[in-house]
């Protein structure tokens, strides 16, 4: 999930936990209201940090999209709590060697009543890979059979990609090689169904308003208040609608933590993340509630720098490896988000699975230390400066690029404290909406930025492959044979444990030598008012997923 939390992407946590939100808007800024309640109407209120860049199902990467894009949109197959179950198709088989695919879909229609047909995928799917489309998420196609060698250009013909509509109600995928998570991996939005006739109409408007969508998930955008609010309606021609509690969900754009809280104290939003400040208050009443959300929030390095003169140190993987040395994860989860989050001393987030248990337990594993190693990041530095040819004076000014909010600025002032105290290094920290920093972030128009990913699918592979040479995701400017070697056999290998010994070696490799140092796994504090229940808060995919959720006032 692209850097917000991307990941892919992104929320920074702090004083208030959603720090990768835009700044803060006073409160004469609140989102206007919306309609009161019918009798009987259910309606469910809160709110997200930023305006969605996109929800286009093939173009969204970022944490927003991915959520709204799971409720107004559906797949193949709709993972709710962690449970496969059937979505656009109500049945499928899976050939004996794990290669081919076969969906049967049930009768289902898009909000104007036109029928989901296989073709809606074929050609979503095919859309995704398009080298026009330009998608970041394209390698996502990648194990369908000449799924990259269509993106890439080895191959112009999209007829021998391995996604065929059989005929309306039956689409075939084939695979380059077995994937066990391919199932759940179809419950992601860039594999989701569009119908070309309305892409084309609307051209490259769509999805840019409530109108210039077609929905088939269960609910429908009704309205799209840019930078302030949207509302979602209970979608009556969606083919589980029954199953559906919710009427209505109005979600608020609320940049600052504090202000959410005010709402939800105020009686206009049913949840809220709590901000860090508070977290004790919430844990001593009894009301506070913990889940991990997958995220992981590192220093991503621009290895080729903003400027010549920064690229000599950012593109040295001894003064990267400094700098993380010189970071206390632990002293900045505690002091300064305070939510419970752990210090991430390696790189692939422990929750996820290896061969029979999860991959941590099998593989355990730590590169930096939970507390800051001065003598170490001072020896890595060194040797950065010998192999650069510089002396400490002649270290430059970098800049260290974050959102706007004043959360992520007091986040960033103790990263910077740390930095210049253990290293003597200096940062000039650079505020940016979010949609800016992923523009800036995808420009490499940047030194250091503090970025964060979550999980697409539960195998490490989802954090590992965004490193590789010309991966849609990887905005640092490194590129590296070996390292995408070994992701390449990853890919492909069906030795289930010569695959996860092959994940371990490389998450090693990109500690060493990549452009990313893991600073904190994310832990998330929140709270509800009574009467809701049904709500899931997700480590992998959206979150939260309201999809079966009910309340009573």
């Amino acid at each position: 999930m692209r850097r917000s939390l991307t990941l892919v992407i992104v929320m920074l946590l702090a004083l208030s936990l959603v720090l990768t939100a835009c700044g803060p808007k006073a409160p004469a800024e609140e989102p206007t209201p919306g309609e009161e309640p019918a009798a009987g109407e259910k309606v469910l209120r809160f709110h997200i940090g930023a305006e969605p860049p996109a929800l286009d199902q093939q173009i969204a990467t970022d944490t927003y999209a991915i959520m709204l894009g799971n409720h107004l949109y559906e797949g193949l197959v709709r993972v709710y709590d962690g449970d496969i179950q059937p979505g656009m198709a109500e049945s499928w088989e899976i050939s004996e060697d794990g290669l081919t695919y076969t969906f049967h879909l049930r009768d289902a229609v898009w909000n104007d009543g036109e029928p989901v047909t296989a073709h809606d995928f074929e050609y979503g799917i095919k859309r995704l890979l398009d080298p026009a489309t330009a998608s970041e998420y394209a390698y996502q196609g990648y194990y369908i059979l000449n799924g990259e060698a269509y993106n890439t250009g080895k191959i112009t013909d999209p007829s021998q990609v391995g996604v065929k509509a059989l005929d309306d109600k039956t689409l075939e995928i084939k695979l380059e090689n077995p994937t066990g998570y391919f199932l759940s991996l179809t419950n992601f939005i860039s594999l989701f169904p569009v119908r070309q006739d309305f892409v084309e109409t609307h051209g490259t408007a769509y999805a840019s308003e409530a109108d210039k969508i077609l929905y088939n998930g269960p609910f429908i955008m009704t309205e799209w208040r840019h930078e302030d609010g949207l509302v979602l309606e209970k979608n009556d021609k969606y083919w589980n609608k029954d199953a559906i509690k919710i009427d209505r969900v109005e979600i608020a754009i609320v940049t600052d933590s504090n202000t959410a809280m005010g709402m939800y104290e105020a009686g206009d939003l049913d949840f809220v993340m709590l901000p860090a400040a508070r977290v004790q208050e919430f844990i001593d009443n009894g009301q506070a509630k913990f889940y991990y959300d997958g995220a992981e929030f590192y220093f991503q390095f621009n290895v080729k720098g903003k400027t010549p003169e920064t690229g000599k140190f950012t593109g040295n993987a001894n003064f990267r490896k400094a700098l993380g040395f010189a970071i206390d994860r632990q002293s900045f989860v505690d002091a300064v988000l305070k939510n419970g989050s752990d210090p991430a001393t390696r790189y692939v987030l422990p929750l996820l699975a290896g061969v029979n248990d999860t991959f941590a337990e099998e593989y355990p594993y730590e590169f930096y230390s939970k507390n800051a190693d001065v003598d170490k990041a001072k020896e890595y530095l060194n040797k950065a400066l010998e192999e650069i040819g510089a002396t400490a004076d002649q270290i430059p000014t970098f800049e260290y690029l974050t959102d706007d909010s004043d959360t992520a600025r007091i986040s960033a002032e103790a990263i910077q404290d740390m930095l210049k105290r253990n290293l003597g290094i200096n940062i000039e920290i650079k505020q940016v909406p979010f949609k800016q920093r992923l523009e800036l972030m995808t420009a490499l128009d940047y030194d250091i930025v503090f970025a964060g990913w979550g999980p697409d699918y539960d195998d490490p592979l989802t954090y590992l492959d965004l490193w590789v040479i010309g991966g849609g995701n990887n905005d640092s400017g490194w590129e590296d044979q070996t390292y995408t070697d070994m992701i390449n056999f990853i890919r492909t290998s069906p030795d289930l444990k010569a695959r996860a010994d092959k994940m371990f070696e490389a998450e090693k490799y990109l500690l060493e030598n990549g452009p990313v140092v893991p600073v904190y796994f994310r832990r998330r504090a929140w709270i509800h008012v009574d009467g809701l229940t049904g709500l899931v808060r997700n480590f992998i995919g959206a979150d939260p997923d309201f999809t079966y959720a009910d309340i009573t006032r």
